[in-house]
């Protein structure tokens, strides 16, 4: 993470275990970085639109932990003020980090 990702203030730490039904969550504040972290084995689904998570469509896949990693990880610059998220089958722990939008 560099400097430039975490000047934004207090980030927004979200844990939980999702499943196939999915669930929404809503951040606090507009964000413009994410890091999200699959902890568990099942495969987890990212969307950032309601639309998106209705139709099962453009999505983020977090994969299950691998033999190279600890866990299966994304990040990247989106903007947004929530975030949806299920797994294609079973449960996964997860957690997600959002970085506050500046200026």
């Amino acid at each position: 993470m560099t400097l430039l990702q975490t000047r934004g203030g207090i980030p927004d730490v979200f844990r939980d275990t999702i499943d196939a039904t999915g669930r929404k969550h809503q951040v606090p504040f507009f964000f413009n970085f994410i890091v999200a972290r699959n902890k568990g084995v099942a495969t987890v689904r990212l969307y950032f639109a309601q639309d998106d998570f209705d139709a099962d469509a453009n999505f983020v896949e977090l994969i299950g932990p691998a033999a190279a990693s600890p866990f299966g990880e994304w990040l990247g610059p989106v903007e947004g003020d929530n975030y949806f998220l299920r797994t294609e089958s079973g449960t996964a722990s997860v957690e997600i980090v959002v970085f506050q939008r500046r200026g």
